[in-house]
């Protein structure tokens, strides 16, 4: 095998740790079946003895957690938080390496003790009286149970006032559950979390508008409940409703013998599709992962003590995940992309930081280089405006070779790893209020956006988001960002830049901004009106062109970056990341500006996300370049379901931006780059000469080893098709302006070969997806880098 068949116990639920998941198997589970627990429970070497409250829960303060690398490579809790690292020693033995206040590293082979900043006096000193070196056990009841009871079964606007402004008469941090009596569908947003249960068990997890099941029902959450649900939840618990809507879910030995068969049933599933439709997969490791699984899961139903039984069910569905992600296609062309906020003071930390993305499969960084009104990198501009030069955080860092400087040891050690980096920027977003007025202000206080309710006239920030902003619509402040931006791109060798925050806020008339003292002059100047004396209900016709104006002040903004960069560089890439609603609907005022939309697309389904990416579409030119932004780390999602987000948002676009590494966990990033990422893949956006041509490479070799091989072809057609390919190759490498009518005569025929049956659909289809695919980005580097 390639690859080891990661078979981690404790990986694959991320919401609790049970005896299996702490290593238990054969004597030491028999063991401790003689110490029965009924919760989970953490006892340190003198025998002391302490529950604990929950796994993975960030909500920690008064309460004993335990986390696991299913959440992250951090706990993620506030500073103040007192917790213990541990590491693996045996099979249910921890070793406690170090204490720390928060924000913990979790070792992939450990777990890490955790109370919040407000601990209660018993958790408080367990924590504290754990001393380094010191052994400490797990123990953890086989079963385990949570009920909560919904606030409606099958709701209507009578029956659930609080829910009737809502998709689904679901409201804020409401539990709902749907029955078939409400319909086919939940009828719900993205902004939650569902499982479908049928005959008991736990059959489907996470989206917005499920279908609901004849043989069962969904429960649904939002906020809190949508917490609650996920925390409780794995695919094969049980769940049952009473008639008061007294919702329990149960996980015990059948629930992980349930998930074990599902997985092993849905890698069996996908090893016949991939073998059926000729795809390209890992299929000798695939068939090694399930054989492994299957063992496994005969193993458990051999097995008599419950928790050696449970141990083994875990193990199994590890193999049958892993045989799943080897079973599915990986492309050589396509953005694999990650947002992240650095925090790393030393050049190991970067090291480690770009190691983990590259072992995902990963080939770009969207590296946050400007926040809080700081840059990342020891910044010339802004000293020469007597502001500082760089971030405090990173001021007194030392990345070895590269100095202080963390942008060019990103930039250079990513680019070993095969990882460009692309600007992501906060924009005219300088700073929040909890970090005290932003540098800017202090120098150029006139420079602030104010809000129409701001009466001082002084720089304050957002009465809603607590952001401060500079004042996008001034003539000098638009310098100021433009000497930035150039700067950034002159001195490093970074691939694009993603503008964020490059409007005002949207908000309603009194919290609307565009009010400082120089906009109104510039307003007033131009059309003879104070902007502050006009009101929408009294003047609408007015303040829409008011409105109008501002709009165009920022559009103007984003025209003039564009043609900086597109000066310095015509290959360098703009990228835009609408949000759901009225900025996702102002894009097309840069349809000229912008050379790719990463729409955000919050849900966890593959409808949700692709009517975000399609409505998109629908707003842009043909020839933009379509990447998909999605959450899954940032929400915390497990494994599998990380896997399936990136193949749904793959779909119809050119690739895929994952929000953030921040979030990211060790399973999610093992399970990627055994999926859908294991080849390397050149990026679209960067390289779409390069992008097209490996493509058309791969289908040749496709053609080869795989269709004509299995007889998805014959030779007469296959020959055809080779010269076809080769025809492409050679229009794109020396006539691409020209290279449509080889595209297309391409596309045609192969067309003609799947209507007389000459070669099989799948593979017939599949070559047509690439060469369109192929000569989209072909189109694209003709119309948005000058070629």
């Amino acid at each position: 095998m390639n690859k080891k068949t990661r078979v981690i116990t404790g990986s694959v639920l991320v919401s609790s740790l049970v005896l299996s998941s702490l290593g238990l198997t054969g004597n030491a589970a028999n063991a401790l079946s003689n110490r029965p627990v009924n919760v989970m429970t953490v006892e340190d070497q003198s025998g002391d003895r302490m529950a604990i409250s929950g796994v993975n829960q960030l909500a920690n303060d008064n309460k004993l957690i335990v986390f696991n690398d299913a959440f992250s490579y951090y706990t993620e809790t506030r500073k103040g938080s007192k917790e213990a690292i541990l590491e693996k020693t045996g099979l249910n033995e921890y070793k406690v390496v170090r204490q720390t206040d928060g924000d913990s590293a979790i070792p992939e082979s450990g777990l890490v003790l955790s109370t919040g900043t407000a601990p209660s006096a018993e958790a408080s000193k367990f924590i504290s009286q754990l001393s380094i070196g010191e052994t400490i056990k797990f123990y953890e009841p086989v079963e385990k149970s949570q009920e909560k009871t919904a606030a409606a079964v099958d709701p209507t606007r009578i029956s659930n006032p609080a829910g009737a402004p809502f998709d689904g008469f679901r409201g804020p941090d409401q539990l709902i559950v749907y029955t078939p009596a409400f319909g086919d569908s939940t009828k719900t947003n993205q902004y939650g979390y569902e499982i479908t249960v049928e005959n008991g068990f736990v059959t489907k997890l996470g989206g917005g508008g499920s279908k609901i099941p004849k043989n069962g029902f969904v429960v649904s959450g939002h906020g809190i409940a949508s917490q609650w649900i996920s925390a409780n939840s794995i695919i094969g618990a049980k769940v049952s409703v009473d008639v008061n809507g007294l919702v329990k879910i149960t996980q015990d030995v059948d629930s992980f013998a349930f998930q074990s068969e599902q997985a092993i049933n849905q890698a069996k599933a996908s090893v016949a599709k991939a073998k059926a439709e000729f795809i390209d997969a890992d299929l000798p490791n695939a068939e090694l992962a399930l054989q492994l699984g299957q063992e496994l899961v005969a193993k458990a139903k051999a097995e008599t003590n419950p928790a050696a039984a449970l141990d083994f069910t875990r193990q199994a569905t590890q193999a049958a995940y892993d045989a799943y992600y080897y079973s599915l296609p990986s492309h050589t062309a396509e953005q694999r992309a990650i947002w992240y906020r650095p925090e790393e003071t030393t050049l190991e930390g970067v090291k480690q930081v770009l190691d983990r993305m590259e072992k995902a499969g990963f080939n770009s960084v969207y590296l946050e280089t400007t926040f809080h009104g700081y840059t990342i990198y020891p910044s010339k501009t802004m000293e020469l405006y007597g502001l500082p030069a760089q971030h405090p955080r990173f001021q007194n860092a030392d990345y070895a070779q590269y100095g202080k400087d963390l942008l060019k040891a990103y930039v250079k050690e990513g680019k070993k790893r095969g990882l460009s980096i692309q600007a992501w920027t906060d924009g005219f977003m300088v700073g929040e209020s909890s970090l005290g007025t932003p540098s800017q202000f202090a120098e150029y206080p006139d420079w602030a956006a104010i809000q129409r309710d701001n009466v001082t006239g002084k720089p304050a920030p957002d009465s809603s988001s607590k952001y401060y902003w500079l004042d996008i619509a001034q003539p000098e402040v638009q310098q100021f960002m433009l000497n930035i931006y150039k700067e950034m791109q002159t001195n490093y060798d970074i691939k694009g830049l993603n503008i964020d925050y490059m409007r005002y806020p949207h908000h309603s008339f009194e919290k609307s901004y565009g009010f400082s003292t120089e906009v109104r002059k510039m307003y007033q100047n131009e059309s003879g009106i104070d902007p502050y004396t006009l009101d929408p209900k009294m003047d609408p016709e007015q303040w829409e062109q008011w409105t109008k104006w501002l709009q165009a002040k920022e559009n103007e903004f984003v025209e003039s970056l564009h043609d900086q960069s597109k000066q310095l560089n015509p290959k360098f890439m703009m990228t835009a990341t609408p949000e759901p609603g009225p900025e996702a609907a102002l894009i097309s005022d840069w349809k000229n500006d912008i050379d790719g939309v990463i729409p955000q697309a919050y849900g966890h389904d593959f409808n949700s996300i692709q009517k975000t990416v399609q409505d998109s579409k629908k707003l842009m030119p043909d020839g933009t370049m379509y990447y998909t932004g999605i959450y899954s780390f940032y929400h915390h999602l497990s494994e599998m379901a990380s896997v399936d987000d990136v193949m749904s948002a793959k779909f119809g676009t050119s690739g895929v931006n994952m929000f953030a590494f921040g979030q990211a966990s060790a399973p999610s990033v093992d399970a990627l780059g055994k999926g859908p990422w294991r080849e390397k893949a050149v990026n679209p956006g960067e390289e779409p000469i390069l992008a097209a041509y490996t493509v058309l490479k791969k289908m040749d070799k496709q053609l080869t080893s795989i269709y004509l091989k299995q007889g998805a072809v014959s030779k007469k057609e296959a020959d055809h098709l080779k010269q076809g390919i080769r025809i492409m190759r050679l229009a794109v490498q020396t006539n691409p302006h020209k290279s449509s009518q080889a595209f297309d005569s391409f596309v045609d025929y192969t067309s003609s070969l799947i209507e007389k049956d000459k070669i099989n659909p799948f593979a017939g289809e599949r070559m047509k997806e690439q060469a369109e695919e192929a000569s989209g980005w072909v189109e694209y580097a003709i119309k948005h880098q000058n070629l």
